[in-house]
């Protein structure tokens, strides 16, 4: 793991490429509020010759993450609201997340709780019966999501102490762990860690690839160690501008990724968090590119578009085209399936 300014210099220096006496100055100050953290492999997939490089972009310190704009703050989903007993969120009605780590393989700079979890401390054991008293007293809790962090970079023996927890609850239905260890650090997704989860199924799996050069052979092999063991693999794309907001970009990602069969569940607008703004893309392009994919793509390569949106009746709410333009005699006129055309469907 790259920690530490001077660490990234000097991989820098390696690959005889040279960083500005005010880039390194902004880059240290910077990590001052959010820590640099770099596995070896993500900082293998960084193009240093291209100053737009998709991978430099998520996981150097830029100097935009210490500007406050308008309409940003720490904690824009208010989960901190939502949180019933220590480290466990309760936002929707059968769902709950447990923040079981303030770790990860890669301090992703878009991070939505770069400014709460990844900077406060971490859960222990001591944590897990409240939480499972809490989920046992709301028996309407059918689906557990262990978050966090990532969950991933604890010792497989701790994450299934946690797993085992939520499992012993009989109206838990579900168990998802939401993790991007997939894609910055595969190798740790190890065969003893993919057994232990096959012992507590139903599992399910989300990861979040942003970039097509993420779909690494290496991140393949995890998927696959994974797979094999019949858990589902589901990906969270976030919306990211100079990034992929691009339809071309998306197209090829998510038809890499049901390649190797993770499907892409969510494409996230980027949450308003600070430091945070200068990755912020336009919602209407972002419905523009999901639109147009929707005529490239099979239907189940094409994600959901959602905001997570904050309120009583907030969370993630999909914003897409209307694909019914009009009610006209007896009939619905509707978007065809081919760019640019329309269709009739008799009522």
């Amino acid at each position: 793991m790259i920690t530490t300014v001077d660490e990234l210099l000097q991989k820098m220096r390696e690959k005889h490429i040279k960083a500005e006496p005010e880039e390194i100055t902004q880059m240290r100050k910077v990590c001052t509020r959010y820590p640099i953290r770099i596995s070896e492999h993500y900082l293998n997939l960084i193009d240093w010759e291209d100053e737009n490089c998709p991978i430099r972009k998520q996981a150097v310190p830029d100097f935009r993450e210490l500007m406050r704009e308008r309409g940003y703050s720490d904690d824009p989903l208010n989960e901190g609201r939502y949180e019933r007993v220590p480290f466990l969120v309760h936002k929707y009605e059968t769902r709950a997340a447990f923040m079981c780590s303030n770790v990860c393989y890669m301090n992703c700079r878009h991070c939505t709780r770069k400014n709460t979890v990844m900077s406060s401390p971490m859960a222990t054991e001591k944590a897990l019966p409240e939480a499972l008293a809490y989920v046992r007293e709301n028996p309407q809790i059918s689906d557990i999501l262990i978050t966090g962090g990532d969950p991933f970079a604890l010792p497989v023996g701790l994450l299934e102490h946690y797993v085992a927890g939520f499992r012993s609850i009989p109206t838990v239905n579900t168990i998802r762990i939401g993790t991007r260890a997939i894609v910055v650090d595969p190798e740790s997704v190890t065969d003893e860690l993919a057994d232990m989860l096959k012992r507590y199924h139903p599992i399910w799996i989300f990861t979040q690839f942003n970039h097509p050069k993420e779909v690494t052979e290496e991140a393949a092999g995890a998927c696959e160690r994974l797979l094999n063991r019949g858990i589902p693999l589901g990906n969270q794309s976030v919306f990211l501008r100079g990034i992929n907001d691009s339809t071309e970009v998306l197209q090829e990602l998510f038809t890499k990724l049901i390649g190797i069969r993770v499907r892409p569940y969510y494409l996230y607008l980027c949450d308003r968090v600070n430091g945070t703004a200068h990755f912020y893309a336009n919602y209407k392009r972002g419905i523009e590119i999901v639109e147009k994919l929707r005529y490239r793509l099979p239907g189940y390569a094409v994600p959901k578009f959602v905001i997570d949106a904050d309120g009583e009746n907030g969370g993630k709410v999909t914003i897409e085209e209307n694909h019914i333009l009009e009610e006209k005699d007896d009939c619905l006129i509707l978007r065809g399936n081919r760019e640019n055309t329309v269709t009739r469907f008799k009522l």
